[in-house]
């Protein structure tokens, strides 16, 4: 039990951090201002109507990229030392993030998707699901449809922005490793939060999850999931 209770502490102290990361993960796609503002729009353009019975092989090949294991160190410990306020919090991310644990977990999910975990569209995508769930205390699993339509939104729009096709395969992967992390944070922190009956504390993520994405254009509040995936009322 005093295990469980530790680990829930732990899990909170991320929470807390990732709300304060939300507003930076699309920022770090590209490094330019006109890139950010055309991943903003792509995001958009995304929900706002439903998606294409099947996306361009192509476009799902420019979001792939092979993981190299060097890069997904450098993340892990960027992620460590971003996330660690103190030496024993840097302790408690060693095991969960430096095992590798983390993002396994977060690879396995969005398998049970229909998403691949190598294609930073799909990441975007399971993100943007995911945050959604947090937002709206609301299970995406009622809709297996909803899930697999999500990254049929996103991969054409993404696809379509040069400063994203044109990533390395590295920058593809650090941008999909970070993302993956900030994503099993909240995750994991709704999880917790919802079994504890923490009413107030899933409030606050909520709002933090919320605004961040709110920063990129995307009110996920004002936005349902359904058989054409993530849509815009």
């Amino acid at each position: 039990m005093g295990e469980v209770h530790h680990r829930a502490a732990h899990i909170r102290n991320l929470m807390r951090a990732a709300i304060l990361m939300y507003a930076l993960l699309f920022m770090t796609v590209v490094n330019a201002s006109d890139g950010d503002a055309a991943v903003q729009r792509a995001l958009q353009q995304a929900v706002s109507q439903p998606a294409p019975a099947q996306v361009d092989a192509r476009a799902v090949e420019a979001l792939s990229f092979r993981r190299d294991p060097a890069v997904s160190e450098r993340v892990q410990q960027e992620t460590i030392q971003a996330f660690g306020r103190n030496p024993q919090q840097v302790a408690d991310l060693e095991k969960v993030i430096g095992s590798g644990e983390m993002l396994r977990q977060f690879d396995v999910i969005l398998r049970r998707y229909g998403y691949d975990p190598t294609n930073l569209g799909d990441v975007l995508a399971a993100h943007l699901l995911i945050s959604w769930e947090v937002v709206n205390d609301r299970d995406s699993a009622r809709s297996p449809e909803g899930q697999r339509a999500v990254r049929r939104q996103l991969i054409g729009p993404l696809a379509a922005v040069p400063q994203v096709v044109g990533m390395s395969d590295a920058a593809k992967q650090a941008q999909a490793e970070r993302t993956a992390y900030l994503t099993m944070v909240s995750a994991l922190s709704y999880q917790t939060m919802k079994k504890q009956g923490n009413r107030e504390a899933l409030a606050a993520l909520s709002a933090g999850v919320r605004k961040g994405l709110q920063g990129n254009g995307i009110d996920l509040q004002r936005v349902e999931l359904e058989v054409g995936g993530l849509i815009a009322r």
